[in-house]
């Protein structure tokens, strides 16, 4: 995953090259294999900088704050087609038959043969780069329409006319770089998004085409301006006024203007208004109190876990509200329908007028009478809807009008809370009927969302007696897909809706089984996912999420799981508390547990690979697994603890994975013989000559044991812990406190001084379930300590281009998708 960024004023300014680096550098977290700006004068010139590395440096060492221009389009690299080089850096300036400059994120997948083709219409391609063939595409198809003109702007000309689009003509260079578009999307397969210009021709053209694309017009102290980006933070960081964009679609932008067309299929053009973010820059943005995103959003999960309760629980508080909403549910609806449309109001004259219009209404008047009649209190000390930074600018506004601002959000958030509990009885309904028909619930998902399929089969089993099955796509389409029947039923859970290998398996089923139930557990709500390949979906409710590593969506989506899963077996009420109490474990898990998890932290940092085992909890020990990897770089494993035995144990005792304190130690004893004198000829010869060199590489490896409080498992955790600390392993413990366990880890095995153990407390619970909750967040918090220690250990040596990194590790990436 890449990322592109663009910027327009009406005039040059000496400040472009200064807000392009801002852009830029928010941008790092979904790409720093290289970074590029290209900038466009008043006089039409175009300039190109770029070069390998991430956005924090290149930006400094080129010098970009340093630019002017008019128009600006970045990229930020993560590598997928062609090697890391300053020639395959973006964006890609191409004059083989007119001159443009574009850059793209995503893939193009036909990439070779395009290169092929654009080399026999007489382009040169010049880098192995997918982006680059893009901007050729366009170039060739726009060459062609300048040529011979009349076909395309016969086409566009009758779209234009039809969508009746205000302002002043749109010139006819537009229109044929429009086709040209079109016609560059119907050759390249792939998902992408891009923006590309001419500099001779007015604004820049952007593309939505399979991967994440934002854009919103604002203004600032250069002058009315537009902003598109794959990433919503940089938006929003310049206005919160976006345009709507959909998928499949593009636009041409200037300064102050804009016009969408589709991509495919029947040429259309529109230009809707713009709509206010329910999100702003502080949404997304990194609180004081921390210097990663990874750390900050790990704390945050006890305060997102009051946002599930909002919306997935009857709040007793809201009572007397719900009860006049009800019996009203149409009027409300419309209520909030005409507030929707607030959003739309550029200015804040437009808004607050709006708005008085509607809380004037007859309709208002009496919702807001019939609340006072019941006695239902509507003052809250905080917006919680999801309309709270909308509200937020009409209190600024108009601050008499509190209590009619607090009918709209208390509203708001019982229509958002009976959609969801509705969606959640008809979820329950449909795995009873499942079940009932002799069929099976699938959990599918990848990455992070694939270990918790396999936590909720852990709480669907032991919580509600219903088996479900967990898989990943490709265990799903190699295992399951031709044998399913139209008994079963398809949750598929994804952070971000969008999941390519999870897209696939839904259609594939769609066209195969189409009688087969599909429901969805996601972040993005807009995404494809939710609103395109399921029957109806559930929402997580975490927000953005900023570091790569995901933590949050993880932890959200357990709760939801629990939810379901405990739903069968506990009455609301009940699930309400438990769902609290594991808030209330995550907070003093993070406080209590954190000075063992630091030292613990410190003594794994270097340690080559680790391998963590969950007695039960298979999905916990991967998903902690898969967390040291992303953001640590160490080798990492999850398995079940007694599985452990069959095979992976060899590891233990003797083995050639060496850390960098091992190696020190070879080097260290190496030396030595050297100062004494050696005559070896050679490293090999002083090895035999002294065998404890190679002595010294060896040391126990460390296994980290995660023991929820139940008392199989606890005997189960004792008795692996023996049968491997014997054989050379370093044991370190998360469970809550018991002597048995804490003796059996922190024992040392006999005639091993060497042994290193740890023991990290969970807060008691005394329940297997909740437990995970506070184990979770355990982990992450051991996997973030660990890189941050490890990344200062590499920068101090002096060890460039290493990755690691919390928020931003190399070779993984990921895209916020959430408005």
């Amino acid at each position: 995953m890449c990322g592109i960024v663009s910027l327009v004023y009406k005039d040059e300014t000496t400040n472009m090259g200064r807000e392009a680096t801002e852009l830029l550098k928010r941008l790092e977290y979904r790409g720093y294999d290289s970074t590029g700006a290209s900038f466009i004068d008043r006089d039409r010139n175009i300039v190109v900088v770029k070069r390998v590395g991430a956005p924090s440096v290149v930006t400094r060492d080129l010098a970009i704050p340093s630019y002017k221009g008019q128009r600006f389009i970045g990229q930020v690299r993560w590598a997928t087609y062609g090697a890391v080089s300053d020639v395959n850096s973006q964006p890609h300036h191409v004059r083989c038959k007119v001159e443009m400059v574009g850059a793209h994120n995503g893939n193009i997948s036909n990439t070779d043969s395009l290169k092929l083709e654009l080399g026999r219409r007489g382009h040169d391609v010049v880098s192995d780069n997918d982006g680059e063939i893009i901007v050729h595409l366009v170039e060739d198809h726009y060459a062609a329409n300048l040529a011979a003109p009349d076909a395309a702007l016969a086409e566009a000309g009758a779209a234009l006319a039809a969508a009746a689009i205000p302002g002043e003509p749109v010139p006819p260079e537009v229109l044929l770089i429009v086709d040209a578009i079109r016609k560059a999307e119907a050759e390249a397969d792939g998902s992408y998004a891009a923006a590309v210009a001419d500099p001779r021709v007015p604004g820049v053209f952007a593309i939505k085409s399979g991967s994440s694309l934002y854009a919103g017009v604002g203004h600032d102290a250069d002058g009315p301006f537009t902003v598109v980006s794959s990433d919503l933070t940089s938006v929003l960081a310049k206005t919160r006024l976006l345009i709507p964009l959909a998928e499949g679609e593009g636009v041409w932008y200037t300064h102050d203007r804009y016009v969408i067309f589709t991509l495919h299929g029947r040429l259309r053009f529109s230009s809707p208004a713009p709509k206010r973010s329910r999100l702003n820059v502080r949404d997304t943005g990194l609180d004081p109190r921390f210097k990663y995103y990874m750390e900050q959003e790990i704390r945050s999960a006890p305060s997102n876990i009051d946002e599930i309760a909002r919306y997935y629980f009857a709040d007793p508080a809201d009572e007397a509200a719900a009860a006049v909403f009800e019996p009203r549910a149409r009027a409300v609806a419309a209520i909030l329908d005409e507030a929707g449309t607030l959003s739309s109001r550029a200015d804040d004259a437009a808004l607050a007028a709006a708005f008085g219009e509607l809380a004037g209404s007859a309709a208002f008047r009496e919702l807001s009478a019939e609340l006072a009649k019941a006695g239902a209190s509507v003052a809250r000390p905080a917006y919680a809807s999801d309309d709270a930074a909308l509200l937020s600018d009409l209190a600024r506004l108009l601050p008499a009008r509190a209590a009619d601002l607090a009918i709209l959000d208390l509203a708001s958030v019982w229509r958002k809370r009976r959609g969801i509990t509705r969606r959640v009885r008809e979820l329950e309904s449909m795995i009873r009927s499942t079940r009932a028909a002799g069929g099976t619930v699938y959990l599918i998902a990848s990455g992070t969302s694939y270990h918790a399929a396999l936590t909720a089969a852990y709480f669907f089993g032991g919580l509600s007696g219903i088996a479900v099955q967990a898989c990943n796509p490709g265990q799903f389409r190699s295992a399951y897909l031709d044998g399913i029947s139209d008994a079963d039923m398809l949750l598929a859970i994804s952070q971000s809706g969008e999941t390519k290998d999870l897209v696939d398996i839904l259609q594939d089923v769609s066209v195969s089984r189409p009688s087969v139930r599909r429901v969805s557990l996601v972040n993005n709500e807009n995404s494809r996912i939710p609103q395109e390949l399921s029957d109806f979906y559930l929402p997580i409710l975490c927000g953005p999420e900023i570091a790569v590593a995901a933590t949050k969506s993880f932890v959200n989506q357990l709760v939801i799981l629990y939810i379901l899963a405990a739903s069968f077996s506990m009455d609301a009420g009940t699930v309400l508390a438990k769902v609290r109490q594991a808030g209330v474990l995550l907070a003093r898990t993070l406080e209590t547990a954190a000075p063992s998890i630091d030292t613990v932290a410190a003594m794994l940092a270097g340690r080559p690979s680790i391998h963590l085992l969950g007695t039960g909890l298979i999905g916990l020990a991967r998903e902690g697994a898969l967390k040291i990897r992303e953001v640590v770089l160490n080798h990492s494993e999850g398995y079940d603890a007694a599985e452990f035995k069959h095979g992976p144990n060899t590891i233990l005792g003797k083995n050639t994975v060496f850390s960098l304190a091992e190696v020190e130690r070879a080097v260290d004893a190496a030396l030595a013989a050297a100062r004494r004198g050696s005559g070896a000829a050679d490293a090999r010869a002083l090895f035999a000559e002294d065998p404890s060199i190679v002595e010294s590489l060896f040391g126990d490896y460390p296994l980290v044991f995660v023991c929820p409080p139940d008392e199989r498992d606890i005997r189960i955790t004792i008795s692996q812990i023996h049968t491997h600390k014997i054989r050379g392993a370093d044991i370190i413990l998360f469970a809550e406190r018991r002597s048995d366990l804490e003796v059996a880890a922190l024992g040392a095995p006999a005639g091993n001084a060497a042994y290193r153990p740890a023991f990290v407390e969970i807060p008691a619970s005394g329940d297997r379930y909740l437990f995970v909750f506070a184990a979770t967040v355990a982990l992450q918090y051991l996997a973030f300590r660990m890189s941050v220690l490890k990344m200062h250990e590499l920068d101090a040596l002096g060890v460039a281009g290493h990755g690691v990194h919390p928020d931003a590790p190399k070779n993984v990436s990921k895209s916020i998708t959430v408005d």
